[in-house]
């Protein structure tokens, strides 16, 4: 038998063309469960169809109808001849559901009219998990999870979700919840019924495919059925005038594909019967709402099920067809990644490369304990202890799961598509991944990007948005002296504007917009100045920096460049860098801030530059002027050998540039402090500013990035 199954193996891999075919493994275990005479459910996918699922395909609903109804009208002689029949079909797919046994598995893998075989695995919803009370880690609710993901400010500009739908396939929905009351725009069950494998359909009227107003509320008195699917549709649109979701004035369309299952042994570990979905029915919800989409301007859907987890990306799954096409639509699939505590793993779809992998964290960075995180998770969202609707009555339920971080990214999907029609999927994934708080598990050395709503928009937009912590105020002007550096390092001028806010309380005080800074040019302003010409955000009452040492920055710029926090520390005659980034110091180790002059006396600047490459070669300095921006000279350093370093102060480079020698002379708009870039070697360079009366040298490279690059 063995020999049978590898050469059936081989001869269907052979035929196999442009798609992805299920994998060895997955054929040898659908072979296994058709001995002994059993039947199984499987997914045909028609290569004759499989036009229709190409991404770039810009066919209409009617075409891909008319092209998949062909498909099957080809197929079902050749399915006649097998003695098969077929037990679902769609309306926009080339796949088709049919009932087989071994021998009939063998016939149809050797057939050139079939793509794949796909084996209709059971799923159930990403289970709820138990939490250890008062967990100060695992501790969080709709209330705070949502203003951590950072909507507020999204939604103060009107972006909330207005003008859109999100699809929520799941298991029952309490629709008259006032959390979701007024959104629903359609619903839809598609709860399968086949008596032969003890699956028995809920949608309301017994048949399935049932759709209309009520069709996915099936919530019997006592049941819990429509807890879970209650829960993740109000974390995703839900709105009562005081309980908010996540885009709080998108529709939805909720779409039941769960059935009860009496199935012992597909039940287990859970009593039976129970309640489970399978591949077939989720892709039934799935070319739904690919046949709806542009009606309801759907812009995502969301799926907080899924089945045993794997490793890496699983794209042998029939679903991955319509998830890229929806994706070319403009509709992201978030799916929630399993709640089985696993590293390296995570549940079917969110495996799917082309599906948004979301999975669950506190409200701030911490990974929850009980999440499924891989190298194949997009993105994480809050999942822990999160309030929200509930399925049994008017009331709300304390939940968590990867099933509850999903809705909160199809919400920030489609508030991003509210604000910024026209982005597609992939612009707004990247948005997010770029944009986000980094967070990862200890034991693995896997970063995942939690979703910042706010600054994905600003991302999008071209601008940017950082926050600075603990810059000085004027507060202490005897000893200190407080500067921001802003440097712009793009070709054209641009602005900065400063939210600056009491650093005890977080309040924000008053609003301050920057001249504009030229291209190549850093401008340096005194905290004072800032704290004199803001816009104040409380009763128009002056920023008083008596009453505080310090205050947080949130800055808004609209070019790529660089900030400084810079302290002079008066009595003691020191220049110091104490610049500090909530999103960690920038990468970049080649550019160099206002560098001092030979023309500042007691505080003279020296560059250092490294060779982290494998061959003796020299570096080049280019220097510009860091109050204009303007383009001065360039230095070429001697050769330096690998892992070598050289180091030169401002005084010589400046006796072996001509430009810069004549600088000091002629140019009276300079505040004698370049900006200097090192170009050409493989390496890095550091600026040494040494403090003549304390005796202490100090490195002034770090910087915090600003702008979209």
């Amino acid at each position: 038998m063995k020999t049978l199954i590898s050469q059936i193996l081989k001869l269907y891999l052979a035929l196999t063309f442009a798609y992805v075919a299920p994998a060895r493994a997955e054929i040898e275990d659908m072979m296994g469960a058709t001995q002994d005479g059993q039947r199984i459910q499987v997914i045909v996918k028609l290569r004759q169809g499989m036009s229709v699922l190409r991404r770039e395909n810009s066919a209409s609903i009617s075409e891909q109808k008319r092209a998949v109804a062909d498909a099957v009208r080809a197929a079902e002689p050749v399915l006649r001849q097998m003695g098969l029949g077929i037990d679902t079909q769609f309306a926009t797919l080339p796949f088709v559901g049919v009932t087989v046994d071994r021998a009939q598995m063998v016939k149809l893998l050797e057939r050139s009219e079939v793509a794949g075989i796909y084996f209709n695995a059971k799923e159930r919803k990403v289970q709820t998990v138990p939490l250890t009370p008062n967990n100060g880690i695992e501790r969080a609710q709709l209330a705070s999870s949502v203003p951590s993901i950072d909507v507020s400010e999204a939604w103060t500009k009107g972006f909330d979700g207005r003008d859109t739908t999100i699809a929520v396939i799941d298991g029952g929905f309490r629709t008259s919840h006032p959390m979701l009351a007024g959104k629903v725009v359609d619903e839809a069950c598609f709860s399968a019924d086949d008596p032969k494998f003890d699956t028995y359909t809920q949608c309301p009227s017994g048949k399935t495919p049932e759709i209309r107003a009520g069709a996915a509320s099936k919530c019997p008195a006592g049941s819990t059925r429509c807890d879970h699917g209650t829960h993740v549709a109000s974390i995703a649109v839900g709105n009562d005038g005081t309980n908010f979701g996540v885009a709080r004035a998108a529709k939805l369309l909720p779409i039941d594909v769960f059935s009860e299952v009496r199935s012992i042994t597909d039940c287990s570990p859970d009593p039976s019967p129970c309640e489970l979905t399978d591949a077939l029915t989720v892709l039934k919800g799935l070319d739904y709402v690919n046949q709806v989409a542009a009606k309801y301007n759907i812009v995502a859907v969301n799926l907080s099920l899924g089945g045993s987890s794997k490793e890496g990306f699983c794209d042998t799954d029939p679903r991955r067809e319509v998830i890229e096409m929806l994706r070319a639509k403009g509709v992201a699939t978030t799916a929630a990644t399993g709640n089985e505590s696993q590293t390296g793993k995570i549940n079917p779809p969110s495996c799917v490369a082309s599906a948004v992998a979301v999975g669950a964290s506190n409200d701030g960075v911490a990974v929850a304990s009980f999440s499924n995180v891989s190298s194949a998770t997009d993105l994480m969202a809050p999942g822990v202890s999160i309030r929200a609707a509930s399925g049994q009555s008017n009331g709300f339920v304390t939940i968590s799961g990867t099933s509850m971080a999903a809705p909160h990214a199809a919400g920030a999907f489609a508030i991003i598509r509210s604000a910024l029609p026209a982005k597609t999927v992939d612009e707004i994934e990247q948005a997010f991944k770029s944009t986000g708080l980094k967070t990862t598990r200890t034991d693995s050395n896997i970063v995942v990007a939690k979703i910042q709503v706010n600054k994905a928009i600003l991302r999008l937009q071209g601008r940017d948005k950082r926050n600075f912590n603990n810059v000085l105020s004027s507060n202490f002007a005897s000893q200190y002296q407080a500067f921001l550096r802003f440097q712009n390092d793009s070709a054209q001028a641009g602005k900065v504007t400063v939210i600056m806010r009491d650093a005890g309380s977080g309040q924000a005080i008053g609003t301050w917009t920057s001249p504009d800074i030229p291209a190549r040019a850093s401008s340096q302003f005194d905290i004072g100045e800032l704290e004199a010409k803001s816009l104040a955000t409380i009763e128009n009452t002056p920023i008083q920096s008596s009453v505080r040492p310090f205050y947080n920055l949130e800055v808004e710029s609209t070019v790529p460049g660089y900030m400084q926090h810079i302290v002079w520390a008066i009595n003691a005659g020191v220049l110091t860098n104490l610049t500090a980034c909530a999103d960690g110091l920038s990468d970049d180790s080649r550019t160099l801030l206002n560098v001092h002059s030979s023309q500042i006396d007691g505080y003279p600047s020296r560059i250092r530059i490294v060779n982290t490459g494998t061959a003796t070669e020299p570096g080049v300095l280019n220097f510009y002027n860091a109050v204009n921006g303007r383009s001065i000279g360039a230095y070429t350093t001697p050769d330096i050998p690998p892992n070598g370093s050289l180091e030169i102060t401002l005084e010589r480079i400046e006796a072996l540039v001509p430009e810069l020698q004549d600088l000091k002379i002629t140019d009276n708009t300079r505040s004698y402090q370049y900006n200097v870039r090192l170009e050409g070697l493989t390496g890095y360079a550091q600026h040494i500013i040494e403090n003549t009366r304390s005796g202490v040298s100090l490195d002034m490279s770090p910087k915090c990035d600003l702008g979209v690059r």
